[in-house]
C-alpha cells in the first residue's frame, strides 16, 4: 500500500491528472497476480456489466499481455504503436532475457522511452488508473502492471472566452480539460517559480484538481490555508469549479462572490503575478482565483489594454452604473410614493399625468416589471440562442408596450425599468456580481416602497456593513478602500499606467512586493541626430 500511495503522489507527465496529492479515501489492498488469468478475471468482474471497456490479450513471443482500457478515451494512434512495438519490433528474445517478475519495468525502461509510464502492484490502484483514463499492461508471470498514458479524452476546441469577450487583448479561453487550462496559464508564464499541486476530490468522480501559485509572490499563509480547505473536502462529485468555489469561501451566506472565476488565461496570469493562487478543475472552463476583492468584480479585460485616461472614464461609467442597477427602482418607488416634494413641479405634473389610468400603486407596478425582466433574463439564458434573441425582442418591444397601452404602467416606469437593465449590463466582467445586484435591487426596491428613502438608507447601510466585514481568504473584501492604502488605489476607480504599478497588493503579496521599475516615458534627451537630419534637408 505504501508503494501505491508514493506512485499516486508521483508527478505523471503531458496528457492527463498529474500525480494527485489526495486521493480518494480509503481503497483496499489487493496484490496484482503472477497469473494473467487471475488478474484478467479480477478485473472483468470489477468492471462487469460495462459495455465500452476493452480487455485486449495478444503475445509479444512467448510472453501473453492483457491491455485494458475504456474505449473511447484512449489514443488510437498511441495504442497502435504500442502493440507495435511489442508484437512486431522488439525481437522475442529480448522479453526472454529479463526474469518473469521483473518484465514489466524491462519493458518500462528499455522498450516504451517516449511514452509516459508509471509502475503498479496493486490491483485497486490499476483499477483507478482504468477510471482515470489510461490503458493499463499487465504481464504473465508479473507481480506488477504499467499505467501508459495514452489518453484523449473528448473535448472542444480552444476558443473565444463566452462570458467575458474582449476587444483588444488576447481571445482564447479556457476549455474543459484541465491540462490544457494549465498549459495555457504556463505559456503566459515561463517562470520556474509557479508551482503547481495536484488533488484529487470525489469519492465518484475522482476529480483531478491543480492549485497554483508563483512561489516567492504569494503570501504562503494564504496558499497553506487553501491547501487546508481543498484538503478537507468530502464529497462525492465535483462537476464544476463552482462546487470547490461554495466549499473553500470564508462567508458560507452572502450574495457576494468571494472568489473571482474567470476564463481567460490571461486575468488568471494577471493575479498569478499580484500574489493571488489559481485553482484549475478538470471538467470545468472556469478558473478559480483568490484572495477576491470588490472592485475586481468591476474591472473589465479592455481596461488594462487600453488607454488609462479613457479606463478613468468607463471606470466612472461602471460605478455609476451599479448605482443605478441597485438604487434607481428604489428611489423612484420613493419619491412617487413619499417625497413628491422633491420632484421639480413640472415633472411631477408629467408623471402624474403618465399615472392617472394606471389602478394599482407604482410599488406594485414596478415590482411586476422587475419580475417580467428577470423572466426575461432567465429565458434568454436557458434558450438556444437563436430563440433566446426573439425573447429579448418580444419582451422589450411588445410587452412594454402592451403593458403601457392597456394601462397597467406607466411610460416613466418602463424606462427607468429599461436603465437600470442596461445598468446591470454593464458591470465589467462581474456575471457573480450581476447576480448579487439583482437581490440587492428588489430589497431595496421593497425598502423604497415601505419606508421611503429611509428604507433606502437602512438596506444600503446594512449591505455595506455586511461587505465591510467579508474576507477573502483573510483578506478584507472592501480593500483597498477599507482599510484605506492609498498607494494601492491606483486600480480602483482610476487605472494608472503600467509603469506605475511599482508595488503589488500589501494584504495580498508575500516577500516579492515590487512588480514594476521601468521608468515613466519621456522624449529623447539628446536631438542631436533629429538636429542632423532637419540640416541635410
Amino acid at each position: 500500500m505504501l508503494h501505491f500511495l508514493r506512485s499516486i503522489n508521483s508527478k505523471a507527465k503531458k496528457g492527463g491528472p498529474s500525480g494527485p496529492r489526495k486521493i480518494p479515501p480509503p481503497r483496499k489492498f489487493k496484490e496484482i497476480s503472477s497469473n494473467l488469468a487471475d488478474n484478467e478475471a479480477y478485473l472483468r468482474q470489477e468492471f462487469a456489466n460495462i459495455s465500452d471497456i476493452v480487455f485486449r490479450r495478444f503475445y509479444a513471443g512467448e510472453v501473453k499481455f492483457l491491455a485494458v482500457w475504456f474505449d473511447g478515451l484512449i489514443n488510437n494512434r498511441v495504442s497502435q504503436d504500442i502493440f507495435r512495438a511489442l508484437m512486431l519490433d522488439i525481437p522475442d528474445k529480448r522479453l526472454l532475457e529479463a526474469p518473469k517478475e521483473k518484465r514489466a519495468d524491462f519493458i518500462n525502461l528499455r522498450l516504451m522511452p517516449f511514452y509516459d509510464t508509471q509502475k503498479a502492484i496493486d490491483l485497486e490502484e490499476i483499477k483507478h488508473w482504468i477510471l482515470a483514463s489510461k490503458m493499463v499492461l499487465l504481464v504473465d508471470g508479473c507481480p506488477s502492471g504499467l499505467m501508459i498514458d495514452a489518453e484523449n479524452r473528448p473535448q472542444r476546441p480552444i476558443s473565444e472566452p463566452i462570458v467575458e469577450p474582449t476587444v483588444l487583448g488576447p481571445h482564447d479561453g479556457f476549455v474543459e480539460n484541465i491540462r490544457v487550462n494549465t498549459a495555457l496559464i504556463r505559456s503566459r508564464l515561463g517562470d520556474a517559480m509557479l508551482k503547481s499541486e495536484d488533488y484529487i476530490i470525489g469519492r465518484r468522480t475522482s476529480t483531478p484538481v491543480t492549485l497554483m501559485y508563483v512561489a516567492d509572490i504569494a503570501n504562503p499563509g494564504i496558499i497553506e490555508e487553501a491547501r487546508r480547505r481543498i484538503s478537507r473536502i468530502d464529497i462525492d462529485g465535483v462537476l464544476d469549479s463552482s462546487y470547490i468555489k461554495e466549499m473553500i469561501q470564508d462567508r458560507v451566506f452572502t450574495v457576494f462572490p468571494l472568489i473571482k472565476g474567470t476564463e481567460r488565461p490571461d486575468i488568471v496570469v494577471a493575479d498569478l503575478l499580484e500574489g493571488r493562487f489559481a485553482l484549475v478543475v478538470d471538467g470545468s472552463p472556469q478558473v478559480l482565483t483568490a484572495p477576491s476583492i470588490f472592485i475586481e468584480f468591476l474591472q473589465a479585460t479592455d481596461d488594462y489594454y487600453i488607454n488609462p485616461m479613457v479606463v478613468w472614464f468607463i471606470r466612472s461609467l461602471r460605478y455609476l452604473a451599479i448605482f443605478i442597477a441597485t438604487n434607481l427602482v428604489g428611489l423612484y418607488v420613493a419619491l412617487i410614493t413619499y417625497h413628491q416634494e422633491m420632484i421639480p413641479i413640472p415633472l411631477v405634473f408629467s408623471i402624474a399625468g403618465t399615472r392617472e389610468i394606471v389602478p394599482f400603486p407604482v410599488f406594485f407596478d414596478a415590482l411586476f416589471l422587475l419580475i417580467v425582466f428577470e423572466l426575461l433574463w432567465e429565458s434568454s439564458i436557458r434558450l438556444p440562442r437563436v430563440v433566446g434573441a426573439a425573447i429579448n425582442i418580444v419582451g422589450a418591444l411588445i410587452l412594454g408596450e402592451a403593458a403601457v397601452q392597456s394601462s397597467l404602467v406607466s411610460p416613466t416606469l418602463v424606462i427607468v425599468i429599461a436603465v437600470t437593465a442596461v445598468a446591470n449590463f454593464a458591470l465589467g466582467s462581474g456575471y457573480d456580481l450581476a447576480l448579487a445586484v439583482r437581490i440587492i435591487r428588489l430589497a431595496i426596491l421593497a425598502a423604497g416602497g415601505i419606508l421611503g428613502f429611509y428604507g433606502i438608507a437602512l438596506v444600503s447601510l446594512f449591505f455595506l456593513l455586511h461587505m465591510a466585514g467579508l474576507r477573502s481568504f483573510g483578506v478584507p473584501y472592501f480593500e483597498p478602500l477599507a482599510p484605506l492604502i492609498s498607494k494601492e488605489m491606483k486600480d480602483t476607480i482610476y487605472r494608472a499606467p503600467h509603469w506605475d504599478f511599482n508595488e503589488r497588493p500589501a494584504l495580498i503579496a508575500g516577500k516579492d512586493t515590487t512588480r514594476d521599475n521601468t521608468p515613466p516615458p519621456a522624449p529623447p534627451a539628446n536631438n542631436s541626430f533629429f538636429n542632423a537630419r532637419s540640416k541635410k534637408r
